[in-house]
């Protein structure tokens, strides 16, 4: 690879860099200016939609198991 090529290589990533940096104040900067109530209901409702998918994927689980519990029954 050039030298040209590899800072132009160097210059994305550092622009890639600094614009995660500013995403991440922004959104700091938004969590120190809410409330505790809302920051509250923010964990809240992310712990509420984590319970439903796991809820959901224990689910499916017990489904699968019986799906293949009877077929291995069947096939004896």
């Amino acid at each position: 690879m050039s030298v040209i090529g590899k800072w132009a290589l160097q210059g994305v990533v550092v622009f890639v860099f600094a614009w995660m940096a500013t995403v991440a104040a922004q959104w700091s900067g938004s969590i120190v200016k809410s409330t505790s109530s809302d920051r509250l209901a923010a964990l809240s409702s992310v712990r509420l939609s984590t319970e439903s998918v796991a809820a959901s994927v224990g689910k499916k689980a017990q489904g699968n198991a019986v799906a293949v519990g009877a077929l291995s029954e069947s096939n004896e």
